[in-house]
């Protein structure tokens, strides 16, 4: 009897034993309640990637300028079209065109080129037209005294020649190509001159023994009566024996007569009893001899004539 009351009570021991395991074992199963959820859900979140935040800008509506603000004005309105209202005229010459030495300030350019009609305001090219000649005055492109164009030498104070005299002004002529100095003034350089109170202005020959000097009032008197420009070609021989054309001309090509009575001639020789110049003249005429006269300034006056060689008579 007593045995079977201990087994009895060992087999409830053991049913008690299980059945404590298997109720741990079921809570640890259980779901999570309400109040979990709400503590995982105050936890922060990971930032959203970069491309993420792009889409969700670039979906967000634009918002609209308040009251008052001023719009920008679209950039895509018409621009307006140039009227070509100032219009000139570009002459574009083909390569080695002429150069001739006009004056002090300008050359002419002739040649083949190509005419262009250019807007001054937008810059179009409204019409081109090719010539086979056409001539336009330039001022000089001067380098270092020398016009790189037309060989035009400036006259500088440091070659300013020691013989010039109050009211008198030395200019240098420039070679041709033919053995010949050639210089052109026009009417605006002879006013420039005569505003500087110049009143003898001079053109030397190559060797500075001879040269050629012009009233400068007198022949701009005649510059304006004619509309022409003053043209002087000289050439110098070593014997000082000098060659001297003078001309007017208001047309290419056209060689119309001076006044003589603006012009003489120096021949800076020595001083001796007497010097005798001797005129042979391209227009055919016979050789005719001058007297010099002698001036203490160091040379001799002979009046000019015509176009021809001026010899020295020893």
């Amino acid at each position: 009897m007593i045995a079977m009351i201990r087994k009895i009570i060992t087999a409830a021991a053991l049913l008690l034993a299980l059945l404590a395991l298997t109720g741990l074992g079921a809570a640890e199963r259980t779901p999570a309640t309400p109040t979990d959820l709400t503590e995982a859900a105050a936890e922060p979140e990971a930032p959203a990637a970069p491309e993420e935040e792009a889409e969700a800008a670039a979906a967000e509506p634009e918002t609209p300028a308040a009251p008052g603000e001023e719009e920008e004005p679209a950039t895509d309105a018409p621009e307006p079209v140039c009227a070509h209202e100032n219009v000139s005229q570009i002459i574009y010459f083909f390569d080695s065109p002429g150069y001739t030495s006009l004056s002090a300030a300008t050359h002419k350019v002739a040649g083949p080129a190509v005419v262009a009609q250019v807007c001054k305001d937008c810059g179009a090219v409204l019409s081109e037209e090719t010539v086979d000649n056409i001539e336009e005055i330039r001022p000089h492109s001067m380098k270092k005294g020398v016009c790189a164009l037309c060989g035009y030498r400036q006259k500088t104070a440091a070659v300013q020649d020691k013989r010039d005299a109050p009211g008198e002004r030395t200019l240098v002529a420039q070679p041709d190509g033919n053995g010949l100095l050639f210089l052109t003034l026009t009417e605006q350089d002879l006013a420039a001159l005569e505003n500087a109170k110049v009143k003898t202005l001079l053109v030397r020959g190559e060797h500075g023994k001879a040269e050629v000097a012009v009233n400068v009032k007198e022949i701009r008197r005649e510059t304006q009566q004619e509309a022409a420009s003053f043209s002087i070609e000289i050439a110098e021989q070593e014997d000082g024996s000098l060659f001297a054309g003078l001309s007017l001309s208001n047309a290419p090509g056209r060689k119309d007569e001076i006044d003589i009575e603006g012009v003489t001639l120096r021949f800076y020789e020595e001083k001796t009893p007497a010097l005798k110049i001797a005129l042979d003249p391209t227009d055919g005429d016979k050789l005719t001899e001058t007297d010099g006269v002698w001036n203490e300034n160091g040379y001799w006056i002979v009046p000019y004539v015509s176009e021809g060689y001026y010899l020295v008579v020893r």
